[in-house]
């Protein structure tokens, strides 16, 4: 039998790609195989339209690579697949190398890197930050051993800024939601066609994979503004803007990245290449838009649920011990995640930390900080990783709000900060934060299997009214590194001293200033080597154990 792999849409050619042994169907494009040649059927007879079935062979390619990637991060290694960038305005790169003898390339468009075109590479150890410079949005970045950072957002004029994570191929999805927080109810002139527009602009930004697509967005089934559906060419950029506070569903016919955010000005750009001033712009509440999950954690301050499926069901777990059923989430009717668990903890603090079971899928995210204008989504827990980057560096200011390191997981461990020493040229050892549950760090004792769904958390900060052994205190400014632990772990970071950009490493044997941070907390992601990776197993009991070596070849299996 041939192949199905694509189907035909007149000169557009072959719009998306699918691997399926299927019957024949009027109009479809197949690959035959045995005669590598790529056929129209028309549905009586067939026609050839490539006889060398090198397009065949491209999809094929492309569609390896979208798997393989999906792959990964299900493995907990989305910083060791393919990076882009989705949004930059003064086109810095800054990221964290995740291994020793890591190769960094760096392609300036997607067609750049179809075509291995590099623009940048570069050879780093564990822990290396660097800063790229010069790149737009759609540029490429890859790794052989992990990496992972943020792009710069910033406006020196009105002192706004925002930096924006690294889309990663690896958390693609077909379908996913997103909820336009704050600042994000004015349309663009463009769209609008009258008048001076609001300057509080909700900006969704797609990137798409390797496979040509066609993505839609829509705001309770209906599209928004006249944005009708696009269709995208591999690793192409386009931009879908909100009309309102609330929630968005995007489906694409292949799988495609995002993000969002809120506060784009009254002048945002209209196409990835048109130019912009930005203006009263501040890109506030820079996220990733997550695939969806049944099982994820984050810290829920202000942060709404969302599901695709009818009646869907979930159960919440608070790392101070709370848990119960969560509400009853419906497409269209997004749910108050604070409210509903309770976990109104400021700061990203241990206790607010918050696990999510959900009987089908859903998408979530937490909304701020107390002192922040930012927002980072829940991390899927088949997505976390025992190595994550810690791309900012941290001035030694201000509460958790500010500054800090905070670090959650579905497991009792440990996690150890590194920051990179560029006297030494090597990362050094500058906290170690236990990670564990109950209201005050203490432990919790589980008396059933579920009680082990409750996470465990940490944080890095200035807190002194806080009594927790989880907590450590922020002593002096923390360089970039990364955060490696004995269990997999979600990690979200921020500086709190917006001038506070020392020199650091870029391209070539250059060197330039960070990029501009201020009270951003940000979601950040690694990978796990396999000689690290946690043995988590069920006990006859079905409670989680971890197997632990001692430095003697000890072997304990110490509750999760």
């Amino acid at each position: 039998m041939s192949k199905k792999f694509g189907s035909f849409q007149g000169d557009n050619g072959i719009k998306y790609f699918n691997v399926d042994d299927v019957d024949v169907i009027q109009g479809d494009i197949w690959f035959d195989h045995g005669n590598s040649e790529i056929k129209i059927y028309n549905g009586t007879s067939y026609s050839v339209v490539d006889a060398d079935g090198e397009a065949a062979l491209e999809y094929s390619t492309a569609a390896g690579l979208a798997v393989e990637q999906n792959l990964y991060a299900q493995a907990g290694q989305p910083a060791l697949t393919v990076l882009a960038v989705a949004a930059t305005n003064t086109g810095k790169v800054q990221g964290v190398s995740l291994a020793d003898g890591n190769v960094i390339e760096v392609y300036a468009t997607g067609a750049d890197y179809t075509a291995a075109n590099v623009l940048y590479r570069e050879f780093m150890s564990l822990g290396e930050p660097i800063c790229f410079t010069g790149l737009s949005p759609g540029a490429i970045i890859t790794s052989t051993s992990g990496f992972y950072g943020c792009s710069e957002q910033t406006l020196p004029l009105s002192q706004q800024e925002s930096p924006m994570p690294l889309l990663s191929l690896g958390l693609s999805f077909n379908e996913s939601y997103v909820y336009a927080f704050r600042n994000s109810q004015d349309l663009p002139t463009f769209l609008t066609g009258t008048g001076s527009p609001g300057d509080e602009t909700g900006m969704i930004i797609i990137c798409n994979g390797p496979l040509p697509s066609t993505v839609t967005v829509t705001k309770s089934g209906n599209t928004v503004a006249g944005q009708t559906p696009r269709d995208l060419e591999p690793w192409e950029l386009t931009y879908f803007y909100t009309d309102g506070n609330g929630e968005y569903f995007i489906s694409a016919t292949s799988k495609i990245m995002a993000c969002v955010q809120a506060w784009a000005g009254s002048d945002p750009p209209q196409y990835p290449t048109s130019s912009s001033n930005w203006t009263n712009a501040r890109f506030a509440d820079c996220r990733l838009i997550m695939p969806l999950t049944n099982d994820g954690i984050t810290w829920p301050r202000q942060g709404f649920v969302s599901a695709p499926y009818d009646n869907t069901e979930s159960k919440y777990y608070v790392r101070k011990g709370g848990s119960g059923d969560f509400p009853t989430v419906n497409p269209g009717s997004p749910v108050d995640f604070d409210a509903g668990t309770g976990a109104t903890d400021a700061d990203y603090e241990p206790n607010g930390a918050t696990r999510l079971r959900a009987t089908g899928l859903v998408s979530a995210y937490s909304g701020a900080d107390s002192s922040g204008r930012e927002a980072s989504p829940l991390m899927p827990v088949s997505a976390m990783s025992q190595i994550v980057a810690q791309p900012f560096f941290i001035k030694d200011t201000g509460d958790g709000g500010n500054s800090g390191v905070a670090i959650a997981s579905p497991y009792k461990g440990t996690a150890k900060v590194y920051e990179w020493d560029s006297t030494s040229n090597v990362a050094v050892l500058a906290y170690t934060v236990p990670l564990d549950r109950g209201s005050t760090g203490g432990g919790l004792t589980p008396s059933t299997p579920e009680d082990q769904y409750i996470p465990c958390a940490g944080l890095v900060a200035n807190e002194p009214t806080l009594t927790d052994s989880c907590l450590v205190e922020l002593v002096g400014d923390l360089g970039a590194g990364y955060v490696i632990a004995d269990v997999p772990i979600t990690v979200v970071s921020q500086n709190g001293e917006q001038s506070y950009t020392p020199t650091i490493r870029s391209q070539n044997g250059t060197t330039t200033t960070s990029i501009v941070n201020d009270d951003d907390e940000t979601l950040h992601l690694g990978w796990t080597p396999p000689e690290l990776r946690a043995v988590i197993k069920e006990d006859a009991d079905n409670y989680t154990r971890r197997l632990d070596i001692d430095n003697a070849g000890v072997e304990t299996y110490p509750l999760t």
